[in-house]
């Protein structure tokens, strides 16, 4: 169907042609507004580059006219290219602009050279660029149309066009409009050619204005062709007229366009007839004319549309002027086809609105199911019995005394001195084996006695034999139907001597342990954790009601106690195997088949970053990273302080004899533990916290009112809440707070002030609450710069604030249980946050980052980064939320978990495989940009983080998270291995590289320095190389193979860790610690050099 089919109304409809304009005209206004912004943030460098470029076009001049243009354009009934031989003097200007301007044309595709071939051309046309644009304003004054005023749109445009001295005139040509507008953006007089006001427009940043337009037009063009192709249905349906495009031409052959061919080409009277006015289409015209001059590329836009949008300059109101009408028809369905072709049209719209709301539900979904596995969870969690009797009826323990005993082992930091269920520290003994395995041996002893030998090892090998199967059945017992629990007459013994060991061990002290004389204030709580260790162990052997394992699915690996990896668990761990490869290949090809984007490999003209504005915001940002590096180097030197602890249990390199200071005493290991882990996830997130304040600005370069008070004011409250909450938990472990394991009248305020005792959120509650309160101030604060742009909900800001909105919401996890909480019911809440973040919103917040990073060095377009995140987080999600499960195997939740935990843990490797493939684009990017790459030091370390998290969470995750593997291995060094690559590897790079992103956007060039940056950048990743590969990895293998072959309990004994070779390894620590303590010194020191160069220059410029 042509337009003139359609300039007439047949029913008194609203005419489709005008409603068409209309939506032209205002996506136009649109592109006005976009491009007064991208003018205002036009860098030097660009403009350089831009105007250096326009200078060789309008030099050009070839010996061909606009009309022999026209006839070899697809206007002109031409092929639509241009004929161009090897002594063609347009191969010769592109040979001199490649060279002038050190392009390489073998790294140039041929979409780019044709191109620029195309715009060479045009600039080369015998008319003056100002004498045409003026010609396009004289048709539209001079334009006029007799036919009748209320048949058509294009009479009522004619009629407007006739008052062309009348005062009205301005206010309906939305040209002049767009023109007065743009005249008085730049302060011209109005008596200046257009052509001087493009020219300068030109001398911006063309290839950020470029895109802008290019955008504005593939986006709005398709959904308004698709409206008009109804409203053209609708008419064709009443008229019962035939569409001309149905008999030939394209349309014949399927391809959606406007009959051109329907309408006059030539100058008579009836050509004239059916042109479109152009007052009407003016603004639609100027924005295509610019989007194909200003597109620094061919990529987006085929090089065709620009053939068809350079004949636009030919346009006069003489007899060879081609009916604007027909342009359209040309121009339409080209900018339609190519922006379906690249994926940049209304479906692509479309899909990731799909996309969003379908990552939405998702999240949604996995928060219902992991609710319900909550529910569950608690429903099913093992009993604490209100008493455990005697054979002779006797109390031996209660209900109470074993949640006091709860609180006693959180309220004295011992989760962070040894662990239970597995969970915790590795320096100390784990309790739920250390009392399940003495129990067993104690319990042998009162059967030896019983015989008359003086211990279970003098008997004979029959009679221990005896023993070891009494034993072994009196442990496989059936859970409790009542409220009481029963022991035989060799478990109240051994429940008796633990309570005895206990209290020599934690209020005696044991120095060979790491555990100073007081550790806990009273016997008293000291035989209330040895209550509350002997109820893990009880549960840890114990059925489960209607099962044939016990409630810990018969972990830990106590051989005397009969307990042994059960029959799912090995099935599963097949299926694991399974599920790994499949997954792996799916990933590689999901990879592929979505198309994600990669950093561009191709050389980009970034801004230098003196032309960067610096909002006032932040620079309050950047003051976050010296006090992020400060947090860095302190935990750096408490790490290499508990690694010596594993070494010289009793001091530190005999400082307490030198300086009479008893560090054992004054900072046990429990609490330099403490410190370390909160501090890694304090800095990091400070870190974190600096780039989501920092990254909008880079896009809108202005702040909302009071917001750099805003962040300076966070800053101040997130250092006095760290400070607070240190204090807290040394006070708490010096019983400050009351020892909760003594009496009743202690009350919780350890709980509150001090310390709650639990592995990674150790802090009381009431700096919790404090911590929580700043993530919702971020969150508020990034949202409000968010707003500054013009982006949709889906849009990259947008996704970098739900992304640190979620690490808000998972914290606040942890405020759902008490000290009375069951303890598998505390560690599913725990591991709910702790999880949750790492496998699902830290990851979420690391590609959101990551990709807004990209997109601020011009190394990827923004919505290509939208899409990658759209797919890559949905992957996460999937996998990465549920996959929390394979923490609930062994604590005591329901063994349901097993199939699910490991499925999922298993899919989680899947998003990782794309980790892998971006790490490799973004280090096939840093190579191609080159030494001059102002960037080049924050994009290694982003490849380092990608690279990491690969190996540590993607290889090292999978291997440890294997359920057979994970029996043996739970709660031993392969997890510190797992954790210290994860953690720091992925996470810590990139916070890093965030920080120094910052800092070389805010330094002035003349002081940045980048050798301190880069000198913490190899320190630390050989620090944590040589770590994991000399002392972790090797020390975790030897530990996994003594718990196969001597059980759990021995692999995490004091005994196992004064062997020799294991010592040794331990030893070959210090290697690792010394790099990374010095990587932390380098990037502190470079922090506060570069934001103490940046605050001068600031003071300088006023």
């Amino acid at each position: 169907m042509g337009l003139r089919s359609v300039l007439s109304e047949t029913d008194g409809r609203r005419d489709p042609t005008g409603y068409v304009t209309e939506r032209l005209e205002s996506g136009a206004e649109t592109v006005g507004d976009r491009f007064a912004q991208v003018c205002e943030t036009a860098s030097e460098r660009a403009t350089a580059v831009t105007e250096r470029a326009v200078d060789e076009l309008c030099e050009r001049a070839f010996d061909r006219s606009a009309d022999a243009l026209l006839e070899e354009s697809t206007l002109g009934g031409g092929g639509g290219t241009l004929d161009s031989g090897p002594n063609d003097p347009l191969d010769r200007a592109l040979e001199n602009f490649l060279r002038r301007y050190g392009l390489d044309e073998n790294r140039l595709d041929d979409r780019t050279l044709e191109a620029i071939r195309t715009r060479l051309s045009a600039a080369g046309a015998d008319a003056d660029a100002a004498e045409l644009l003026e010609r396009v304003l004289s048709e539209r004054s001079t334009a006029s149309d007799d036919n009748d005023r209320d048949s058509s749109a294009a009479s009522a445009a004619g009629t407007a066009a006739e008052a062309d001295g009348d005062a009205a005139h301005s206010s309906d040509d939305p040209l002049a409009e767009a023109r007065s507008r743009l005249r008085t953006r730049f302060d011209e007089t109005a008596d200046r050619p257009i052509a001087g006001l493009l020219a300068d427009v030109l001398e911006r940043d063309a290839v950020v204005a470029g895109h802008q337009l290019e955008r504005v037009l593939t986006e709005e063009l398709p959904a308004l062709v698709a409206e008009l192709e109804a409203e053209m249905a609708d008419l064709d349906t009443s008229s019962g007229t035939p569409s001309s495009a149905k008999s030939s031409g394209p349309a014949a052959a399927g391809t959606r366009s406007f009959d051109a061919a329907a309408c006059a080409s030539d100058g008579s009277a009836a050509g004239r007839e059916n042109r479109v006015p152009s007052g009407r289409l003016g603004p639609a015209i100027a924005a295509a004319v610019a989007a194909t001059t200003l597109l620094p590329d061919g990529e987006g836009v085929d090089p065709a549309v620009g053939e068809v949008a350079t004949s636009l300059l030919q346009v006069s109101d003489g007899a060879s002027g081609v009916p604007i009408d027909r342009l359209l028809g040309e121009l339409v369905p080209l900018l339609v086809q190519t922006g379906a072709e690249s994926d940049l049209g209304f479906d692509a719209l479309r899909s990731r609105s799909t996309g969003s709301l379908a990552l939405v539900g998702l999240f949604v979904a996995n928060l219902a199911a992991m609710s319900l596995g909550a529910w569950l969870s608690r429903k099913k969690a093992p009993p604490i019995p209100d008493e455990i009797r005697g054979p002779d009826g006797t109390t031996v323990v209660t209900d109470e005394q074993v949640q006091r005993g709860k609180k006693a082992f959180q309220a004295n930091g011992l989760m962070n001195q040894g662990s239970v269920l597995g969970n915790g520290s590795y320096f100390g003994v784990d309790l739920t084996a250390d009392a399940l395995d003495l129990k067993a041996e104690y319990m042998r002893e009162y059967y030896a006695r019983q015989r008359g030998a003086d211990s279970f090892d003098s008997l004979a090998d029959d009679d221990r034999a005896a023993i070891e199967r009494r034993v072994e059945n009196e442990f496989d017992a059936d859970a409790p139907e009542g409220s009481i629990a029963r022991y035989s007459a060799a478990e109240v013994y051994a429940h008796g001597q633990i309570r005895n060991e206990y209290v020599d061990r934690y209020y005696g002290g044991s120095p060979e342990r790491g555990i100073p004389q007081g550790y806990v204030d009273s016997p008293e709580a000291a035989a209330r954790i040895a209550d509350f260790a002997c109820w893990t162990a009880w549960m840890a052997h114990t059925d489960r009601p209607d099962s044939n394992h016990s409630y810990t699915n018969d972990w830990p690996y106590v051989p005397a106690a009969g307990n042994r990896p059960t029959g799912q668990v090995v099935v599963w761990s097949t299926i694991s195997v399974v599920l790994l490869i499949a997954g792996a290949g799916f990933g590689v090809w999901a990879y592929h088949s979505f198309d994600v984007a990669e950093p561009t490999t191709e050389l980009v003209d970034v801004p230098s970053p003196d032309s960067v504005s610096v909002t006032p915001s932040q620079y309050a940002a950047a003051r976050y990273v010296p006090v992020a590096g400060a947090l860095f180097v302190a935990q750096a030197l408490v790490g290499a302080y508990l690694a010596h602890y594993y070494v010289e249990r009793t001091g530190f390199y005999g400082l307490e004899e030198t300086l009479g200071i008893d560090l054992v005493s004054l900072v046990p290991f429990s609490l330099g533990r403490t410190w370390h882990v909160n501090l890694g996830i304090l800095w990091i997130t400070t870190l974190w916290l600096a780039g989501g304040l920092f990254l909008p600005g880079l896009f809108s370069e202005r702040d909302p009112p009071w917001q750099a008070a805003g962040a300076t004011a966070l800053l101040g409250a997130l250092v006095a809440i760290t400070v607070g909450a240190f204090a807290g938990v040394w006070l708490g472990t010096r019983g400050a707070f009351g020892s909760p394991g003594s009496g009743e009248s202690d009350g919780d305020l350890w709980w509150w002030l001090g310390s709650e005792g639990l592995e990674y959120l150790e802090v009381g509650r009431v700096w919790k609450l404090g911590l929580l309160a700043g993530f919702a101030a971020w969150t508020g604060l990034v949202l409000r710069g968010v707003r500054q742009l013009d982006e949709p909900s889906t849009g990259l800001g947008h996704f970098m604030t739900y992304a640190g909105g979620s690490i808000a919401l998972m914290f606040g996890a942890s405020m759902l249980y008490t000290p009375e909480t069951n303890m598998a019911v505390t560690e599913f809440w725990r591991w709910w946050v702790v999880h949750m973040w790492v496998e699902g919103v830290f990851e979420f917040f690391v590609t959101a980052v990551i990709s807004a990073a990209l997109v601020s060095m011009d190394l990827i377009e923004k919505p290509d980064a939208e899409k990658a995140i759209l797919f890559e987080v949905f992957a996460i999600m999937a996998a990465g939320i549920v996959g929390v499960s394979h923490h609930y195997w062994w604590v005591g939740l329901p063994d349901k978990w097993v199939p699910i935990g490991t499925t999922f843990s298993t899919l989680e490797f899947v998003p990782l495989v794309f980790v892998l493939y971006r790490s490799l684009g973004e280090y096939r990017s840093l190579r191609a940009q080159g030494e001059e790459f102002p960037y080049t030091l924050p994009l290694l370390f982003i490849v380092g983080s990608s690279v990491w998290n690969f190996v540590g969470g993607g290889v090292l995750g999978f291997f440890v998270n294997l359920p057979l593997i994970n029996y043996y291995e739970h709660g031993t060094y392969l997890t510190v291995a797992h954790a210290h690559t994860s953690m720091f590897g992925a996470f810590g790079l990139l916070a890093l590289g965030l920080g120094t992103y910052i800092l070389r956007v805010v330094t002035p060039e003349s002081a940045w320095n980048p050798s301190w940056f880069r000198g913490a950048f190899w320190l630390t990743n050989i620090g944590l190389t040589v770590m994991t590969v000399a002392s972790l990895l090797p020390v975790g293998f030897l530990q996994l193979q003594t718990a196969y072959q001597e059980g759990y309990a021995t692999a995490r004994s004091l005994e196992f860790y004064e062997r020799d070779r294991v010592q040794t390894l331990l030893w070959a620590r210090t290697l690792g610690d010394t790099p990374m303590i010095l990587g932390a010194l380098a990037f502190t020191a470079a922090t506060v050099r570069h934001l103490w160069a940046a605050r001068r220059n600031r003071v300088a410029a006023g």
